[in-house]
């Protein structure tokens, strides 16, 4: 089963045109935390009971770590106001602001737990089941580019769409291993290692 994205969109895209956006730049420099939040908790609920391994469904349990997530993205927000604040018209560094809240976002992966059952063809049952090894820290350069993308798309309406792109993207980037008991004629079953790669 997937995450629900189309949820993260519809609550992000009033937020993005409207609910963020103050009147003079002390506004916007305060909307960067309140906006880091918001990422954050619509990024939850997008992925919580819902997220699982490629193809197989086991579903994420534990371990992903909001708090995480939302330090990467108040960190990002804040380097965003301080270049623009250079004199004399103001700074764009670009992709290099967003690398903190890409970070943030793969890192709260970091320790996920999943849960063990379906097992992983050939194996019938876990032993113990699903390890991740790595939590997709491939994908933080192109996720940073892409959230670059998505605050520079000059249309409010097409932030989310462009961010939910970047974290589709990086969770394919997950994987790990699955150690189920794999039968073998003539013999009780084995554990066998089976590496496995791609969160939906």
């Amino acid at each position: 089963m997937p995450a629900l994205w189309p949820g993260f969109t519809a609550a992000m895209n009033p937020w993005f045109c409207g609910n963020a956006k103050g009147d003079t730049d002390e506004d916007w420099q305060a909307a960067g935390a309140p906006t880091a939040k918001k990422i954050a908790d619509e990024y939850e609920l997008a992925i919580t009971g819902l997220a699982g391994i490629i193809p197989y469904g086991n579903l994420l349990s534990s371990g992903w770590v909001k708090a995480t997530m939302e330090s990467g993205w108040k960190t990002s927000f804040k380097l965003v106001f301080d270049s623009a604040s250079i004199p004399p018209e103001g700074l764009d560094i670009g992709v290099p602001n967003w690398i903190p809240a890409a970070t943030g976002t793969v890192n709260a992966w970091a320790s996920a737990q999943y849960q063990p059952v379906p097992p992983h063809p050939p194996s019938i049952a876990p032993a113990p089941g699903v390890t991740q090894l790595d939590p997709g820290a491939g994908a933080i350069p192109g996720l940073a580019s892409t959230i670059n993308d998505a605050f520079h798309s000059n249309n409010c309406a097409a932030i989310a769409p462009i961010l939910v792109s970047g974290f589709v993207q990086h969770l394919t980037m997950i994987s790990g291993i699955y150690t189920g008991l794999v039968p073998v004629p003539g013999g009780p079953p084995i554990p066998t290692p089976i590496p496995w790669m791609g969160v939906s």
